[in-house]
């Protein structure tokens, strides 16, 4: 009888111990934050896979539960802003190359502006003196001098126009790479803000 009833007290205490157990087990239910001990173990859950690791959106060495979700979206924006860094420094970078290409066509343009002002007063003497000139030999010259001039007037018309075309490109790729850090940097914070919004701790 005696041998039962110890029998039977071991049995409540183990049943009991087991009892304790769960509800203790339950309180660490894994979420985002919640700490973890080995590196890459991953496992389910019914809230979705995590992974034991740190977190790329801070500097803590600190080992916690991810969501898988939360691992990708968090690597990917921290990748996001080294790729913009190096980007930004790209365009930062290509600005003195853009002002130096602008003045330079300017200054072209303004050369060519002056031979082409040259070319029409050329022009406008040459048709003077063929309506006034009163033989064939002349005729003959100055209709060659006019087509001659005419030609040049419409060369250097078509050299200033591409000048133009090309200062408008460049000043457009100024202006890109004068806002472009600005843009980047704030794609940068809406990746960080998802991203962290993902993470939250305990989801």
């Amino acid at each position: 009888m005696f041998r039962k009833i110890a029998s039977l007290s071991v049995a409540l205490v183990v049943a009991g111990g087991v009892m304790i157990a769960v509800p203790a087990d339950a309180a660490a239910k894994i979420s985002n934050g919640v700490a973890c001990k080995k590196s890459g173990q991953t496992t389910k859950t019914s809230g979705g896979t995590y992974r034991c690791t740190t977190n790329p959106l801070t500097t803590s060495k600190k080992l916690t539960w991810l969501s898988i979700d939360c691992v990708n979206s968090a690597t990917a924006a921290v990748a996001s802003q080294r790729s913009a860094a190096t980007t930004a420094a790209n365009f930062k970078a290509q600005l003195p190359v853009i002002d130096l290409g602008i003045t330079t066509e300017t200054a072209n343009k303004a050369e060519l502006q002056l031979k082409l002002d040259e070319a029409n007063k050329r022009l406008v003497a040459a048709q003077t003196k063929l309506a006034a000139a009163t033989t064939d030999a002349d005729k003959k010259v100055l209709t060659t001098a006019v087509g001659s001039w005419t030609s040049a007037t419409r060369a250097y018309a078509s050299k200033i126009r591409n000048i133009d075309l090309t200062i408008r490109k460049l000043e457009a790729a100024k202006l890109a790479a004068t806002n472009k850090p600005a843009e980047l940097a704030a794609n940068v914070a809406d990746a960080r803000a998802n991203a962290a919004l993902i993470c939250t701790k305990g989801f």
